[in-house]
């Protein structure tokens, strides 16, 4: 909970988040609500302090494994490719490519003599003897685009509504009926105009619910990090609470209300074609709105598999574009002076199959905004912020699977980053996985950083 002590500022309740904002005098909150066919995730500006909670250790040992390196990018463009998928045959171990196609990956040392796998949207399957990448940290890997192979059974344009519906209602058969634990990686960021003022990163366990259940997926943080730069003279101080709990729901599969309500009756689908996604084909269904609705919904692609109608991918934006009245949704209280404009909001869920079933790997967030103080210099001048998060499955094991005690398990209220230390040891994440920070945010993590060890 959080005590507003005389001071002025706004409680925002946004779908896929939500944030309450103190402006000038720092306080926030957040909690996860589930709206009409709407995500709720929380941001904070906030003080308050939580208490920090302690995971099991799942360390790996040191001695048996190694760590393989490399950039990923189109053979078509040379452009990186950010997001690419990275796993190792026959293991669980798992990655991803940062937005700089950069990727690093710690696997068993059993794996020595197995294949590195990379898959991309649209492009073939890139197959690596994995000996080949150890000691070797300047791997470039060229991605070949993949042309469909048209089936005369495969519909590519029209109506996807059928499409759409049956996809829904396969989703019992084709997600895990079991539970299974995972690890994950965690990063949520903020920035200020060009500038990042805050990174929490974080290592966590996971208790994936079953797909045929209502039960809810839970996480705790094993071991986390943050920089923050923060100054007496900052007028807004930002930061998530309920993150990593909205990040887990982004799983479309598992809550596909939270988008599509209880039929997708709100929604035009429409074929655009076919895409390969590792090797095999996946229809690209866009969906929008029907015409003269007034609630602000959701527009964007889907990516199903084609034989199985899995949903493999997910990419969608809210329609917060122009509407003014999208400050509703997300405000719940705030200074009559203030007004707040939300710019844009993101959002990108990713599955991975194996052995015929569909895995949650990968969900990302990206929120824009702008606040202005009407009684200020006529309000001319605002202020504009990016917040944003990922989580990216690293591992997965069904063994030992147990709901974690509830005093350990992260909740929708709570502030990751008053759990976690600050940036100061560069071996820190020892032998987990991690997304390899792009170019931007290592910048920042040195900025950060260097303004922590001054100020100490």
């Amino acid at each position: 909970m959080i005590n507003i002590v005389k001071k002025q500022g706004f409680i925002c309740k946004y779908p896929v988040f939500a944030f309450l904002c103190i402006f000038k005098q720092r306080d926030c909150l957040t909690s996860f609500y589930q709206m009409k066919h709407l995500l709720i995730l929380f941001f904070i500006f906030t003080l308050s302090t939580l208490q920090s909670l302690h995971a099991t250790n799942t360390k790996q040992q040191a001695d048996s494994s190694f760590v393989l390196r490399g950039r990923v990018l189109g053979s078509d463009t040379r452009e990186p490719l950010p997001n690419a998928s990275i796993t190792v045959q026959k293991a669980n171990v798992s990655s991803v490519t940062n937005q700089d196609g950069y990727f690093s990956i710690r696997v068993p040392a059993s794996t020595r003599n197995m294949q590195l796998i990379i898959h991309y949207l649209g492009y073939e399957n890139k197959e690596i003897p994995v000996v080949t990448l150890i000691d070797n940290p300047n791997n470039h890997i060229m991605l070949s685009p993949s042309p469909i192979e048209l089936s005369e059974l495969l519909v590519v344009s029209g109506d996807g509504s059928n499409l759409v519906r049956e996809a829904l209602q396969r989703i019992p058969e084709n997600y895990p009926s079991d539970p299974n634990m995972m690890v994950a990686f965690y990063r949520e960021s903020v920035k200020k105009g060009s500038n990042y003022i805050s990174l929490v990163e974080a290592v966590l366990d996971v208790y994936k619910a079953s797909y045929h259940s209502y039960s809810n997926d839970q996480a705790r943080i094993y071991i986390g990090r943050k920089a923050t730069d923060i100054t007496p003279r900052d007028t807004v101080l930002l930061k998530f609470q309920g993150g990593i709990s909205d990040a887990l729901m982004l799983d479309i599969a598992k809550n596909p209300e939270i988008v599509f309500g209880t039929d997708a009756a709100e929604y035009n689908f429409h074929i655009d074609g076919l895409i390969n996604i590792n090797n095999k084909p996946h229809y690209i269904i866009s969906f929008l709105p029907h015409a003269g609705l007034e609630d602000i919904l959701f527009r964007g692609t889907i990516y199903l598999d084609a034989a199985s109608l899995a949903f493999a991918r997910m990419e969608f934006n809210m329609n917060v574009e122009d509407r003014k009245d999208a400050a509703s949704i997300f405000i719940r209280r705030k200074p009559s002076k203030m007004r707040v404009d939300v710019n844009n909001a993101r959002y990108v869920v990713n599955y991975m199959e194996n052995n015929g079933k569909w895995f949650f790997n990968y969900s990302a967030t990206e929120v824009s905004f702008r606040v202005r103080w009407t009684n200020r210099f006529f309000g001319l001048f605002a202020t504009n912020y990016v917040i944003g998060s990922e989580i990216a499955v690293t591992d997965r094991y069904n063994d030992n699977v147990i709901k974690f005690p509830r005093n350990e398990r992260i909740r929708s209220t709570d502030v990751i980053a008053e759990r976690v230390e600050y940036f100061l040891d560069a071996d820190f994440w020892g032998e987990y996985n991690v997304i390899e920070p792009d170019q931007q945010i290592n910048d920042a993590i040195k900025r950060l950083s260097d303004k922590l060890r001054r100020r100490k």
